[in-house]
Formats: C-alpha cells, sequence, structure tokens
C-alpha cells in the first residue's frame, strides 16, 4: 500500500511538473510574440506583422491585385535640409512624418517605405479593403488638414513652414514579399506604381491630385475643383493621363495652402 502511494504521489508530482513547464513554454511564447510584434510594429503594420507572424517562413506569397496607391512628398526639402542644422531638420522631419503615420494607419493604409522624406503607401494589401481607394482620398484629406498644426508647431520650435504634395492612383500591381531570407520587405510593383508616384509629381503644396481611377472608385463622396482637371505626359508613360484637383471628402476639406 505504501508503494502504491509513494507512485501515486511520483505520478502527480510528474504531472505537476509537467504543467508548469507548459505554463512557462507558453509563457516564453507569448513574450516572443509580444516582443517579435513590438519590434516589426516600427517597420511594417500590424496587418503585415499578423500575416509574417502566421508564415512559417516568413514569407507571404505575391500576387496580382488592384489596390490604391498614394505617394506624398514635402516641397522644397532638399533646400530646407541644406539650410537646417541637421539636428533641427531630423527633429522637423520625425514630427512630421509622426502625424501622417498616424493618419495613414488610422485609415488602414499600409506604408511601405520612406524614400528621404517621401512617403510610399498602399491601401487594399496586405489584406484586402474594397473601400481601398476612398481610404486613400480620405486618409490625403486629413493629412493635408493637419498640416496646419504641424506648421504651428514648426513656428512654435522656430522652424520653417512645409508643404506636402500628394498623388494617389488605382490599379493593379504585384504585392508580396521581396528580398533574402537575411532582410525581406513587403512591397508592391509595376507600372501603376511608378505612374502614380509620376502624378505625386505633379502636385503642388497643399495638393492632392488622384487619376481617373482613382476617382471612379473613391466614389461620389470626393470632391474635386473642377477648374483644376488637367491632362499630363507623365514621363515613361505612354498615354496621357487625366488628374484632378481634389479638395475634400464630404464634409471633410483641404484648407488653403500655408506658406
Amino acid at each position: 500500500m505504501i508503494e502504491k502511494a509513494t507512485q501515486a504521489d511520483a505520478g502527480e508530482k510528474r504531472v505537476e511538473d509537467l504543467e508548469r513547464e507548459v505554463e512557462r513554454l507558453t509563457r516564453a511564447v507569448n513574450e516572443n510574440d509580444a516582443r517579435f510584434r513590438m519590434t516589426m510594429s516600427r517597420y511594417v503594420t500590424d496587418e503585415v506583422t499578423k500575416l509574417l507572424a502566421a508564415s512559417p517562413d516568413a514569407s507571404i506569397t505575391g500576387e496580382r491585385r488592384t489596390i490604391t496607391m498614394m505617394f506624398a512628398d514635402l516641397r522644397g526639402s532638399t533646400e530646407l535640409a541644406e539650410g537646417m542644422e541637421p539636428e533641427s531638420y531630423l527633429s522637423l522631419l520625425n514630427h512630421y512624418l509622426t502625424e501622417m503615420i498616424f493618419i495613414v494607419d488610422s485609415w488602414k493604409g499600409n506604408i511601405l517605405e520612406f524614400v528621404g522624406d517621401a512617403m510610399v503607401c498602399v491601401f487594399g494589401a496586405p489584406l484586402e479593403n474594397e473601400d481601398a481607394a476612398r481610404s486613400a482620398v480620405y486618409s490625403a484629406v486629413a493629412m493635408q488638414r493637419r498640416m496646419t498644426k504641424v506648421n504651428e508647431w514648426n513656428r512654435a520650435e522656430g522652424y520653417p513652414s512645409i508643404q506636402m504634395g500628394i498623388g494617389i492612383h488605382t490599379g493593379e500591381a504585384i504585392v508580396g514579399c521581396i528580398g533574402s531570407e537575411a532582410r525581406m520587405k513587403y512591397d508592391a510593383i509595376g507600372r501603376n506604381m511608378n505612374l502614380a508616384s509620376r502624378v505625386e509629381g505633379f502636385a503642388a503644396g497643399g495638393q492632392i491630385l488622384v487619376t481617373d481611377e482613382a476617382l471612379i472608385a473613391a466614389g461620389d463622396k470626393v470632391m474635386v475643383r473642377e477648374e483644376g482637371e488637367m491632362l499630363v505626359q507623365p514621363k515613361g508613360v505612354r498615354d496621357m493621363v487625366r488628374l484632378h484637383d481634389v479638395i475634400g471628402m464630404g464634409s471633410l476639406r483641404v484648407p488653403q495652402a500655408r506658406g
């Protein structure tokens, strides 16, 4: 009887030890997952982070998809950077980007990369969004509205005012992860990405320009300045492209650009 009791006690202890080990491993996995998400969130959106975390080989299969692309860039930034102390310029730039990133994230945009002070964003990837074009235009309008507050902060810090131009286009692109096992990024590739970049180049400070495709996809709540419509010939594009000057979205309007 004593031997059986001893065996039972030993069995219970092994079960308890296993339960404690499972709890320890679970905590470790959760902590590692939290650290992974916290680290990745500094470089990619939550959407991409979740897809990467769920993929055993940390990759996202490429596919062709219709998305909305948005390029946003500061005007006169080269001269601005050359005329300011490096610390001051980076302070100005990082404050501006912090404000813009928050808005893009709020409208479910995915920031692919920063090219200097330019932002390259897509809506509708990696997760599909039937309102991608509308979200992109809402985001752009909110970004231009926020520039008023950005410049108030700049003046309070003794920095110059800045202006931003935005270009938006909707079309098909190849989306997915590119790179190697050592370094990888989520990206969108194709002629429509190039076109979206060219559209942004036509935008003046405080302006939002969208193509026919983006305007149609965004819906009838987009408010445009009729006299602002233009036909342009972007570099590397065979056909003429019609651009529309967005002044608001529903009740949201872009304020007059300030110097």
